[in-house]
C-alpha cells in the first residue's frame, strides 16, 4: 500500500454535539417544568355573618334569574350563562379562588365536586344554539349548592 492511498482520520467537531446536547437538556427542562402541577388554591372562609349575607344575595339573584326566564325576558341560553356566572362569582366570594375565568378542567382541579358538576351541566346549553335540557333543575341545584354551602 502506498501512503497516498490512505485517507486522513475523520474527526467530529465537539461544538455541534455540545449545542445539540444543550438544546435537548433545555427542552427536557421546559417540558418537565410545564408538567409540574400548580399547588391547590388556598380556601379562605368568610365569617358566618358574611356567609349568610353572601348566600342571601346570590339566592335573590337566582330567584330573579328564574323569574326572568319564566317571564321570557331572557332565553334559556342566556339563563345558563348567567347561572354559570352567578355560581362562579359565589364560589369566588366564599373561597377567594378565582374560578370566574377557569375552564372546566381547571375547575375540576380545584377540588370542589359540586361546582365541577354544575359547571359541567351548564356547558352544553351555555354554548349550544339550542338545547333540550331543563333549566329549572339546574336552577334548583345551583340554589341548593348556595344554601348548603358551609
Amino acid at each position: 500500500m502506498n501512503n497516498q492511498d490512505l485517507r486522513p482520520m475523520f474527526s467530529y467537531s465537539f461544538v455541534p454535539i455540545f449545542l445539540l446536547m444543550m438544546g435537548i437538556g433545555i427542552l427536557l427542562y421546559l417540558l418537565r417544568k410545564k408538567k409540574e402541577k400548580k399547588p391547590a388554591p388556598v380556601v379562605v372562609k368568610p365569617t358566618t355573618k358574611n356567609l349568610f349575607e353572601i348566600k342571601n344575595r346570590y339566592t335573590a339573584q337566582i330567584n330573579l334569574l328564574e323569574q326572568n326566564f319564566q317571564n321570557q325576558i331572557i332565553s334559556k341560553r342566556d339563563a345558563y350563562i348567567e347561572l354559570s356566572r352567578l355560581i362562579r362569582n359565589f364560589i369566588f366570594e366564599v373561597t377567594q379562588i378565582k374560578v370566574q375565568n377557569y375552564s372546566l378542567q381547571e375547575i375540576k382541579r380545584v377540588g370542589i365536586p359540586s361546582l365541577s358538576f354544575l359547571v359541567e351541566e351548564y356547558y352544553h346549553p351555555e354554548f349550544a344554539k339550542e338545547s333540550s335540557t331543563q333549566i329549572n333543575g339546574s336552577i334548583e341545584r345551583t340554589r341548593e349548592l348556595i344554601e348548603k354551602w358551609k
